[in-house]
């Protein structure tokens, strides 16, 4: 996973048939040589690669960045404590979820009690 795969070998000239042959052709190029005002472009076809992985065209290797040098600075322990962690916020979400939940609950429980008060029947 994550690799880069090149077609290898000699590269081979395009065919008559090819596309991208018969425009070059049609805007004047003639086969054999370069492309260009004065002929100094290249002469055989960009090899194609296929890439296989998210990182950014010419990304060879993971870069691995310099882990901070843990310091005995009380502040920059208490920095770190003050950050929510992903557990926390989900936790925090959840229970956010289920005060509204009770909070909803409540209310339904005042309004039967509201009514069972004044129609004792409809309830």
């Amino acid at each position: 996973m994550g690799e880069v795969l090149c077609s290898s070998g000699s590269s081979i000239a395009i065919d008559s048939s090819n596309i991208g042959f018969q425009l070059l052709k049609k805007h004047g190029w003639k086969e054999g040589t370069g492309l260009g005002i004065s002929e100094q472009g290249r002469l055989e076809p960009v090899q194609a690669c296929v890439k296989n992985n998210k990182r950014g065209l010419g990304a060879e290797k993971k870069r691995k960045t310099p882990k901070p040098s843990h310091t005995p600075d009380s502040k920059a322990q208490n920095d770190q404590e003050e950050k929510p962690t992903k557990k926390t916020k989900a936790l925090s979400k959840r229970m956010r979820k289920m005060q509204q939940r009770e909070k909803h609950l409540q209310e339904k429980e005042f309004e039967r009690a509201f009514f069972r008060e004044f129609w004792p029947d409809n309830v």
